[in-house]
């Protein structure tokens, strides 16, 4: 099953890249650009999300409204996403994955085939998170990815910043803590983690 998932990333990747570059107008990748990404996405993952496209937990959606590959969860509404697989960079005139959504993507199937057989329902951008694990309508679990550790070590830090505050302040624009701790005071999961 390890090799099958990874032939189907491997093969679905190269579509989507394929696709996303003529979209942009692009001049196609050398095999250079298929080893950097690769090296930044470890062999774990993309099993994961191979996998997940074998059983249909990702949908291969044609585009997204930046004329990216995109993708959806199953699960979603049709008025969520569709989400890109790439960012452009107009520098390098090549498509850059959106590096955070292949992490989330794999957590997000990781998670659905541990809860799926139980009374719990997983939802993808989540509010002000990134995956939200309901149980009868109440938030259960959250959960942030970050693509880098010292990202989620940075939040994990600003985060703790607001957790012996008694009220906390009303401008959050740009400040990602405290955007979280508010979600986690206002929503009050059992627990929080961070990928």
């Amino acid at each position: 099953m390890l090799v099958k998932a990874e032939e189907i990333f491997d093969q679905f990747f190269k579509k989507i890249v394929i696709r996303t570059y003529k979209a942009w107008g692009y001049n196609f990748p050398r095999d250079e650009y298929f080893e950097n990404v690769y090296e930044r996405l470890p062999l774990g993952l993309r099993v994961i999300i191979g996998s997940g496209l074998s059983s249909g937990l990702i949908i291969n959606v044609d585009s997204s409204k930046t004329k990216s590959a995109a993708f959806r969860p199953i699960g979603l509404p049709e008025d969520k996403g569709p989400y890109s697989w790439f960012e452009r960079n107009n520098q390098r005139k090549q498509p850059q994955p959106c590096w955070e959504y292949f992490v989330q993507l794999a957590e997000y199937i990781r998670l659905y085939e541990a809860y799926k057989s139980k009374n719990f329902e997983l939802r993808f951008e989540d509010s002000l998170m990134d995956i939200g694990i309901y149980n009868n309508e109440k938030l259960w679990i959250c959960c942030e990815i970050k693509e880098k550790s010292s990202q989620a070590q940075n939040l994990i830090r600003g985060i703790k910043k607001y957790q012996t505050a008694n009220e906390l302040p009303y401008l959050d624009r740009g400040n990602d803590p405290l955007r979280k701790a508010k979600y986690i005071a206002n929503l009050k999961p059992r627990y929080f983690y961070l990928v």
